[in-house]
């Protein structure tokens, strides 16, 4: 098998097994409310774009009218999972771009072991395997836009700019700063076009952020601030952990950043390239956004993966590749013994209360409005009126007995056993510990 049919095959194989792995969190009620929302917003596409976890239009929190292009395939499989295979297949497609990029300093060997070996980078899977967000498609996005730069392909670089600036309005700012750097590198090089492009890059930037908050959400029906402010709302903030937690914590999270890769991508200037999404994760007052396993490192993961390519083809030249050695071990190991994905915790086999909530779902008419916890309410996608809780005593409330959370223990569990006493509500179906209430 060649170098290049070599990374193909790793590159499906890694689709594939994430689209099991999460198919079996999906089948197993083990999915969080992120893919329920995403699951509505997308089903709604082309008509109002909403869904009731953000309460109205998902333009009014993001701008991703990339998540159109996924309305198709969800329409057709008619399932949440269509997100989870989308999901599986956008990160996948990291690794050819990072063959690619490899291949222009090294031979077709050593850049195929790169791109096989950031295949196995755990925050990399950490993005794949957790809910389906829309920033599943900015480290391929990037990592191809860094290619196209990379060959003076100016009009696919474009397109690219264009695919990351549809995906969050996270990504202007970073495009801002890549053009800069753009501009400044090709400046250096008296290469014009490099340098227009760095422009244009700024420019359209700028204009797709400020239309976004100036335009956009309010067509959107946005009321009051962006809700995401509350990441960065240190004023009054009173659950702050104490001064040394937080750094620890932040140091901790670029140590498992860099450390799986033997630090092989600080070699590199492009590592420079992921300064604006480690500011955006590392800046947040809640510790969510620093924690590996989560989506928020998709903003950084590419920079990161491309320095990797790029220290590491010098490496292979150098014939020091004992780093790259150390890097696929390094990931082996914290997959193994230090795992983001926490697989033992969001994964088994499908039990009779599972089949249980699937045949109670499906007795459900699809526009009624029904209540749930999180869980259930990810495989509730393609009923507009489904929500996570009990907000204006929704006609049907679905519970799994054995289920137990913070959020539905402490907030709705009471309302609907009160509910349920009062003669508000009353069972209509009890399968084996999984009861669906509908209201009289």
């Amino acid at each position: 098998m060649t170098p290049s049919r070599a990374v193909a095959a790793a590159t499906v194989v890694y689709a594939a097994a994430f689209f099991i792995l999460g198919a079996d969190r999906y089948a197993t009620f083990h999915s969080g409310a992120d893919l329920g929302l995403f699951t509505q917003t997308v089903a709604s596409a082309f008509h109002s774009f909403s869904n009731t976890f953000e309460g109205g239009s998902h333009f009014a929190f993001h701008f991703s009218p990339i998540l159109y292009l996924c309305a198709p395939l969800v329409w057709v499989m008619h399932s949440a999972l269509a997100l989870v295979l989308i999901q599986a297949v956008a990160t996948a497609l990291v690794a050819p771009a990072i063959y690619a990029i490899a291949r222009r300093r090294t031979n077709d060997a050593s850049a195929a072991f790169l791109a096989c070996v950031a295949l196995l980078y755990p925050p990399l899977q950490g993005v794949t395997f957790t809910d389906f967000h829309e920033v599943a498609f900015v480290p391929a996005a990037v990592a191809w836009l860094l290619w196209a730069i990379d060959t003076r392909r100016y009009a696919l670089a474009a397109v690219l700019v264009a695919v990351c600036l549809a995906t969050k309005e996270d990504q202007a700012p970073a495009m801002v700063f890549l053009g800069a750097a753009c501009a400044w590198y090709f400046s250096r090089k008296h290469e014009r076009s490099g340098v227009m492009f760095g422009g244009v890059t700024i420019v359209a930037s700028v204009l797709v952020f400020v239309g976004y908050f100036a335009v956009v959400r309010s067509m959107a029906g946005a009321s009051g601030a962006w809700i995401p402010e509350h990441f960065y709302a240190w004023s009054g903030y009173t659950h702050a952990q104490p001064l040394s937690a937080q750094i620890i914590g932040r140091l901790t999270y670029l140590l498992e950043a860099f450390a799986p890769l033997a630090f092989v991508p600080l070699r590199s200037r492009v590592c420079v390239l992921a300064l604006p999404g480690f500011a955006e994760v590392l800046a947040s007052r809640e510790p969510l956004t620093y924690t590996m396993g989560q989506h928020y490192a998709a903003v950084w993961i590419p920079y990161v993966l491309v320095a990797f390519a790029i220290a590491g083809a010098k490496l292979m030249e150098e014939k020091r590749v004992v780093w790259i050695r150390a890097a696929a071990i390094v990931c082996v190991v914290v997959l193994a013994f230090f795992s983001p994905l926490h697989l033992g915790h969001f994964l088994r086999l499908p039990n009779a209360a599972d089949a249980a909530t699937d045949a109670l779902i499906a007795t459900i008419p699809p526009g009624a409005p029904v209540g749930s916890y999180d869980e259930i309410y990810a495989h509730l996608g393609f009923y507009p009126n489904a929500q996570a809780g009990l907000r204006g005593d929704p006609e049907y409330v679905l519970e799994n007995e054995r289920y137990a959370s913070a959020i539905w223990n402490g907030k709705w569990l009471p309302q609907l056993r009160t509910a349920v006493a009062n003669g508000k509500y009353g069972a209509v179906a009890n399968r084996d510990g999984v009861v669906l209430y509908q209201r009289r």
